[in-house]
């Protein structure tokens, strides 16, 4: 079988990297779409190099280029490589456009989402997928679905992830002794609305017995935050085990905040946006949603420990017993 994958985010890059190598050991034939997107060209080609690579949209940080380059344009790209590759099955997440496309020419596509909050995005979802996923926080309807569990948890259980100390000495850092920054770029429309550079609003306010590792969306505001902090090169190897040994996860992005959380550590979410997928890891009490000027208090209080947080193999052993396998779910929808 012929399966077209269209990953507009590099977070869609490590949802689907699992399941399209057991899917290619199981025979299928497996191609990709992808956007022109800061670095997800690069993290496409270094992540998922087994595979064909076609672009068919790019997506500038601007609503113009949102709307024109990432959807119109991208749907009419999608139109003619679909009609000459004739995939069999497409998976995506959230991408209404391949899900058009592939209703247009009578093909199945299953589709995932963990952002109930934006109903259009959603009422095309659902319109365009043959099935659509949602974790737990959407009740069932004709074709949505629930994996149980959050999306980054495809990437991230413990049957997938092994974190490994070997990339901290590059920044002659120390397990557990370090804290993790993540401030992204507000040119998207789901950050539209927030103000930018939220963490370097109290970055001089976190403890500086603590080195700071940084990756900044925006490489232009290198400015705005301590010359002291490291700032990360993406695409980094093993992004994760920096994240899995940090003390501390701090972002202003919900994508990142849930990472941290999920690898045990307990994470800052500075950013705007109410999310129910925040609020799963908010209940385990490993991820806090804070305005920038209540972050200063919450970083303290972990740093030394006078906030209690779940211990972190424990945790993530709890999430194991309890939740879903996301990939075998993938692979489950082709077969």
């Amino acid at each position: 079988m012929k399966i077209v994958v269209d990953i507009a985010h590099p977070a869609h890059v490590n949802f689907f990297k699992n399941a399209l190598r057991t899917l290619a050991r199981a025979g299928h034939q497996v191609m990709i779409t992808g956007l022109r997107r800061g670095k997800l060209p690069s993290i496409l080609e270094n992540e998922l190099s087994e595979f064909p690579i076609h672009y068919v949209g790019k997506h500038r940080g601007t609503k113009f280029s949102i709307i024109v380059e990432a959807n119109l344009l991208k749907f009419i790209r999608l139109f003619f490589l679909v009609r000459k590759e004739r995939p069999d099955f497409g998976l995506s997440v959230g991408s209404f456009t391949l899900g058009g496309v592939l209703k247009l020419f009578g093909k199945p596509n299953v589709q995932f989402d963990d952002d109930p909050e934006r109903p259009v995005n959603v009422f095309l979802e659902k319109l365009t997928s043959t099935r659509l996923f949602f974790p737990p926080i959407v009740a069932p309807q004709k074709n949505v679905g629930t994996m149980g569990a959050l999306k980054e948890w495809a990437y991230l259980s413990p049957r997938y992830f092994t974190a490994s100390t070997d990339g901290l000495s590059a920044y002659n850092l120390v397990p557990k002794q370090y804290i993790f920054v993540r401030e992204i770029s507000t040119g998207s429309l789901n950050y539209a609305d927030q103000e930018a550079n939220t963490v370097a609003s109290f970055a001089e306010q976190l403890p500086t017995r603590y080195p700071v590792l940084l990756s900044l969306e925006d490489k232009r505001m290198l400015g705005a935050y301590p010359p002291h902090w490291t700032i990360l090169q993406e695409p980094v190897a093993d992004i994760h085990s920096l994240i899995y040994y940090s003390c501390l996860v701090i972002s202003s992005g919900d994508s990142m905040a849930r990472e941290g959380a999920l690898l045990g550590v307990p994470s800052l979410y500075v950013g705007s946006r109410e999310m129910k997928a925040n609020a799963m890891m908010e209940e385990r009490k490993m991820l806090f949603q804070c305005a920038a000027s209540e972050a200063p208090g919450l970083v303290d209080g972990i740093t030394n420990k006078t906030l209690t947080v779940p211990a972190q193999d424990e945790f993530r052993a709890q999430l194991l017993a309890e939740w879903d396998d996301i990939t075998q779910l993938i692979v489950s929808q082709i077969n």
